[in-house]
């Protein structure tokens, strides 16, 4: 019984073509996912039961679409899934791994593995390529099965750079054999646009125009076109900049909360947003981000839920639209249980100071490895991706709450070590070694105590 075939053009490209590395793709609904579920299919059908496969993705959430499509493609052919332990089986034998990768780290756990082939879906997801290559490291196996290493990707995400460097600058109209200098390693890059996707465009006619309401127009035009070009060289803030955790330190000298509120949740607008902060004398670490489009009785509801749930020493919230009255409702209390909480607000002022300057200003902590990012959270792709390509995002909420914490807390803030050099500087009107002989004006007397003082 034939399931699936591949669609004439790169799908068909991908799946006959003898190349050991293939990154498949560049724009949006070009088959990516389909074309590896196929190709596994050929191939574990071509080489029997020995046959093992690994299919990843960042997270669990993204594999449910890929379970979804692959149950239409195997189950009539007889294979078994066993969901427990997201497997196929195919009905030779062969074996199919269904898994996420969120954490960097985990890659680790693959090293005594062994697979003929291995999948990487929308490997742009990666800010770096080491997990990747550390699972390409799997491919091997005593039966003479040739290996096959697949990426899909599209241009403009966290991944972006190391990704155009590695399969598209040398051969950017892809279909062309590209050999590494230093390994000797061949690869190739099989593009793949929107228009090759046929089936996709005659069942679903309105994706084209979905799509360009997604995004800025150059991103909209690197998703159609596949054009690793159209994206920016990068923006103010680089993905090779952020320090990783896997595990958040177990104290922090502070813990502080900065707001990003929006005047109305409709779509032309943007939405409020929320970033919590740890903070450690080695820098900061980004501990959760709360973002949605909400009316004004909500966003004072998540705004007294999130400060319950994360107790913080400081609010941080800018003085003006729905900002100013949630700044005079939080400063009134919130109820927890029987009492009621007074939070401690600081009202910020940006001053007339423009976006793209708050984020310059503060661009020099990045560099210096003090912003420390999750290595897996729900939220942490999309936080990557507006940060990465501002000021040319189609948001920029995540931006303005991430600038106003960052200006606020290195002027008030005790010696830090740069990650970069290893040397210990002072912030801006730091209050010295001691975190507990502090000016009530500075650092934790501002926090606890007066709430009159103006970040910006």
């Amino acid at each position: 019984m034939i399931t699936w075939s591949p669609q004439p053009g790169p799908q068909t490209a991908l799946v006959t073509c003898p190349v050991e590395d293939i990154l498949y793709g560049g724009a949006r609904g070009g088959g990516k996912t389909d074309g590896f579920l196929g190709k596994w299919l050929q191939r574990s059908t071509k080489y029997g039961g020995h046959s093992k496969g690994l299919f990843v993705r960042r997270s669990m959430p993204e594999l449910d679409e890929v379970i979804a499509r692959s149950h239409e493609i195997y189950l009539p052919i007889g294979a078994l899934y066993r969901a427990q332990k997201s497997t196929w089986i195919m009905p030779n034998g062969a074996l199919l791994r269904l898994r996420s990768l969120e954490r960097d780290a985990d890659a680790g756990k693959y090293q005594g593995h062994s697979y003929t082939d291995v999948y990487i879906d929308e490997a742009g997801n990666f800010p770096t390529p080491d997990p990747i290559d550390k699972l390409q490291a799997t491919l091997r196996n005593p039966y003479g099965i040739p290996a096959s290493f697949n990426l899909s990707a599209n241009p403009g995400g966290p991944g972006h750079e190391w990704i155009k460097k590695r399969y598209i600058d040398a051969a950017p109209k892809g279909m062309q054999l590209i050999c590494d200098a230093n390994t000797g390693d061949e690869r190739i890059y099989i593009p793949s646009r929107l228009e090759d996707n046929e089936l996709l465009l005659s069942n679903d006619p309105k994706y084209i125009n979905r799509l360009k309401k997604s995004g800025p127009p150059w991103l909209v035009q690197a998703w159609l076109m596949g054009d690793w070009n159209a994206t920016p060289e990068g923006g103010l803030i680089k993905v090779r900049w952020f320090q990783r955790y896997s595990t958040p330190p177990a104290e922090f000298l502070r813990v502080i909360q900065s707001w990003d509120t929006a005047y109305k949740p409709e779509e032309i607008n943007d939405p409020s947003v929320c970033t919590t902060w740890g903070e450690t004398r080695r820098g900061w670490y980004l501990l959760d981000v709360f973002r949605d489009k909400l009316e004004y009785p909500r966003l004072k509801r998540a705004a007294a839920s999130l400060y319950l749930a994360w107790n913080p020493q400081a609010v941080l919230i800018e003085d003006k639209g729905s900002g100013t009255s949630l700044i005079q409702e939080l400063r009134e209390g919130v109820n927890a249980g029987h009492k009621k909480i007074h939070v401690p607000v600081i009202p910020c002022d940006p001053k007339g100071v423009n976006k793209i300057d708050r984020l310059v200003e503060v661009s020099s902590l990045f560099e210096a490895g003090l912003v420390h990012l999750p290595e897996a959270a729900p939220w942490l792709i999309n936080y990557e991706l507006e940060l990465t390509i501002f000021p040319l995002a189609g948001n920029d909420d995540q931006v303005d709450s991430t600038s106003q914490f960052l200006k606020w807390a290195h002027e008030h803030r005790a010696n830090f070590s740069f990650a970069s050099t290893g040397n210990t500087r002072a912030g801006i009107e730091a209050y010295g070694e001691n975190p507990h002989s502090i000016d009530e004006d500075k650092g934790y007397g501002v926090v606890r105590g007066r709430n009159d003082f103006r970040g910006y």
